[in-house]
């Protein structure tokens, strides 16, 4: 319907951004007849946004939104293209299936080859409990047969109520400018009940052709060794349990040791200075970890079980 809109030779005077509006006008009309009867909120509705020489259109309908990307490829087949297509949707996100999905479209800063650029924040969930987030950005580059490409991708979560005692959420959503950041958080080994513990914030550089990831800021950057290294011990990944070690002999120890499940119960940590901490956490089996800074990372030095 959009498409058909967009190439229809008698509009050829309106802008492609308002032959959109007008054609999903009459559907967001027909929603409101047919579907009378559910919310209004329920029904279906729609956002337009206008990236030229590209289209970027939020859809929703019940309790999921998701968005279709329309452009003109310079090629079809071999030979010049003027028409419209649609040229991608999230196909990526209907891999986290929930019972509801919402959605924000942001334009982000081009680079100097001018390239459309979007990004599209996701969270979803279920009747209770945490929710997802999902962060997926692209950018369309309308040359030969076009291309739809997924420029970043971060999967999340965000907690009930957000506030974990001893561990605040870090960064905040920012999307304008050449400098872009993106906050999460995620479940971990660590976590006491059904919200996410561990924070991040990832940086992105926008200012060239090619998007940069800058750096990954943690909320509790001396707890985090703890996470990776119980997450990579239950694989037996001995080479990844050691990168968050200060000797290979507690990497070992913890790969032979980690149990498959581990529930932290009631996390304990004890400062022992600026650049120390003693950790216990489990349940009926007792995890006992001492971390230590060196240098701008924390590593763990001493690994031992009650």
């Amino acid at each position: 319907m959009i498409t058909k809109e967009l190439n229809a030779a008698s509009d050829i005077n309106r802008s492609p951004q308002k032959r959109a509006v007008e054609a999903l006008n009459k559907l967001e009309q027909l929603s409101a007849s047919v579907n009378s009867a559910w919310p209004e909120e329920n029904r279906f509705h729609f956002q337009v946004l206008d990236l030229s020489p590209a289209l970027v259109i939020k859809v929703s309908i019940r309790t999921h939104e998701t968005f279709l990307v329309f452009g003109i490829p310079e090629s079809d087949g071999g030979n010049p293209n003027k028409l419209w297509k649609m040229v991608g949707s999230n196909y990526d996100y209907l891999e986290h299936e929930t019972p509801y999905s919402h959605l924000e479209t942001y334009a982000l800063k081009r680079g100097p080859s001018s390239r459309a650029r979007f990004l599209a924040a996701f969270n979803g969930g279920g009747c209770a409990g945490s929710t997802g987030v999902a962060y997926d950005a692209r950018e369309w580059d309308p040359e030969d047969f076009g291309n739809l490409e997924q420029v970043i991708k971060q999967d999340g979560a965000f907690g009930l109520d957000n506030k974990v005692l001893g561990f605040h959420q870090i960064g905040q959503l920012k999307t304008k400018g050449p400098l872009i950041t993106l906050p999460y958080c995620w479940f971990s080994d660590i976590d006491t009940w059904d919200n996410p513990s561990l924070c991040a914030v990832d940086s992105y550089d926008l200012s060239g052709d090619r998007i940069k990831f800058l750096s990954r800021e943690y909320n509790r950057p001396d707890l985090l060794p703890i996470a990776k290294v119980i997450e990579y011990a239950k694989q037996r990944d001995y080479p990844a349990v050691f990168g968050y070690c200060a000797s290979s002999h507690v990497a070992r120890k913890l790969v032979r040791n980690i149990l498959p499940f581990v529930f932290a119960d009631d996390l304990r940590v004890t400062r022992r200075g600026n650049d120390k901490r003693h950790v216990e956490l489990g349940y009926e089996t007792t995890y006992r970890f001492d971390v230590q800074k060196f240098g701008d990372r924390w590593r763990v030095v001493a690994f031992s079980i009650k």
